[in-house]
């Protein structure tokens, strides 16, 4: 039975919401034929087995429009995605990254458990646990050498990234320096592609259809022109070829290193560059 279109769009996302909250209830929902699984915009057909597909919008609010948990991401901790699949994905991230040729020089060392922090902080954040504070809480405090004998406390997110910027492997004239778009756009084709080879996309296509939305409000921290490109780079981790190309150049992006933005935003599909609400849409 098809949705009526004249049905108030706040009411099926807060209809959406709740049956995105219980498992029973998707369930109950599809078996009565009441709804129709919807198709995830990255395969286009409906998620096979026993989780359909649901459409979780980011919720903001807060401090500023800060993204905040909601029914349905918690939902999609508690019930779809574990944190052990979650350090599943991002340790897949940080094997990736560590090989390649731009990103690793952002990593001070290896031997940090940068996997298990980062699925920390994401279960954190769409979950409402406390992992991640718990971790913090834990962190040796010992100050690390970073470029030119600078000392950091490595402690949290902004601590972590401002010892990226100065870390000792970057060149001298790079030291300080924050990240770029190219360098944003690289990081996040390796993190989707890392998602990819982790199997969460066929655990949960609900997930990873959010994810990337998520990734997409969180990059733009670090370059506000980046944002736009979220997709394009799970796009690239898609296609096979695009990551034998990249390892046959030495994991060297070089369609995208050096590009600014002008540039870069020739790649986009029109219907991408038109879109001034994406990641935070409401409904679909």
């Amino acid at each position: 039975m098809t949705r009526s279109n004249n049905v108030d769009k706040e009411i099926l996302l807060a209809e959406d919401q709740l049956r995105a909250s219980d498992p029973d209830l998707r369930q109950e929902a599809l078996k009565a034929g009441r709804v129709e699984p919807r198709k995830c915009p990255f395969s286009g057909k409906s998620a096979e087995g026993p989780v359909p597909y649901q459409y979780i919008p980011l919720r903001m609010g807060g401090r500023g429009g800060t993204h905040v948990v909601s029914a349905g991401s918690r939902a999609l901790i508690e019930n779809e995605v574990s944190l052990e699949d979650l350090r599943g994905m991002t340790n897949a991230f940080y094997e990736l990254a560590f090989e390649d040729a731009t990103i690793d020089k952002f990593l001070r060392s290896h031997d940090d458990p940068h996997g298990d922090r980062f699925a920390k902080w994401i279960h954190q954040k769409l979950s409402g646990s406390s992992v991640w504070d718990e971790d913090r809480q834990q962190r040796d405090l010992t100050p690390v050498e970073v470029a030119n004998g600078r000392r950091a406390v490595v402690h949290d997110r902004s601590s972590a990234h401002s010892a990226a910027w100065y870390s000792p492997k970057r060149p001298q004239k790079e030291v300080g320096r924050r990240f770029r778009l190219d360098e944003c756009r690289i990081w996040m084709r390796l993190h989707f592609l890392g998602m990819r080879n982790s199997g969460l996309m066929e655990k949960s296509p609900s997930f990873c259809d959010y994810y990337v939305r998520f990734i997409g409000h969180f990059v733009g921290v670090y370059e506000k022109s980046a944002p736009m490109f979220a997709k394009d780079s799970f796009r690239w981790s898609e296609n096979p070829k695009n990551v034998e190309t990249y390892i046959k150049n030495g994991r060297v992006m070089k369609d995208v290193l050096g590009v600014d933005y002008w540039h870069a935003r020739d790649s986009l599909p029109e219907e991408e560059l038109a879109d001034d609400e994406w990641p935070y849409h409401q409904y679909q």
